[in-house]
């Protein structure tokens, strides 16, 4: 009977574990400050962010060239990029990897 329990015990916890970065993509952090307007940019497997409050993330995550990241974002409406390398994002999230 106990090691039915303990067995079951096992199984609830792995079933409702949610794991850490559900919900965040990987990036890499890209510094285009060299092209007119722009600046620091997370670069995705499929498209380039343009966050708008990237800065925000600087006490917890290393904004620099190549650090690789978690990210969670809203795309922004209504704004337009002097830089104009990707979507205008506003970062919801953000972790190093």
């Amino acid at each position: 009977m106990i090691r039915i329990f303990n067995l079951l015990a096992i199984v609830f916890l792995l079933v409702s574990c949610k794991p850490k970065h559900e919900d965040m993509v990987k990036g890499t952090i890209r510094d285009f400050t060299g092209l007119d307007g722009c600046g620091l940019v997370i670069q995705l497997d499929n498209k380039t962010l343009e966050p708008i409050n990237l800065s925000d993330f600087s006490s917890n995550v290393s904004l620099i060239d190549g650090q690789k990241v978690w990210v969670k974002y809203q795309t922004v409406s209504g704004m337009a990029s002097i830089c104009m390398v990707g979507e205008i994002v506003e970062i919801t999230g953000l972790e190093e990897r």
